[in-house]
């Protein structure tokens, strides 16, 4: 089990096994958050809030949810919006143990 979460852990997601590789995405929105994206089918995330729900952002051709702690700011997750009928989620791997991440190879996306 992959334990992530957000700075003050309001936020907690969990995933059952690792990804193969991770993504960097040099889009507007994922390039200014630093991102390290991580791909699951939806039924594969449990995602958890302690004190308060997620917020979201739904930017440019709004398929896509970004999720962000209300506390601490923490983009931690995204999620496909009505429009987007995919049954696939991204976890930001920045909110796992840097150990975890070591291994696996980054794709750079454009």
């Amino acid at each position: 089990m992959i334990h992530a979460s957000c700075h003050c852990g309001n936020v907690s997601i969990k995933m059952e096994y690792a990804p193969e590789t991770l993504t960097s995405c040099n889009c507007s929105i994922c390039n200014r958050l630093g991102a390290l994206w991580s791909y699951y089918q939806l039924s594969e995330v449990k995602v958890e809030c302690k004190n308060e729900p997620t917020k979201t952002y739904c930017q440019g051709d709004k398929y896509l949810n970004m999720h962000h702690c209300p506390i601490c700011g923490c983009t931690t997750h995204y999620t496909p919006t009505e429009k987007n009928d995919q049954d696939r989620m991204a976890v930001n791997y920045r909110m796992v143990d840097l150990k975890l991440m070591e291994n696996i190879p980054v794709q750079r996306f454009d």
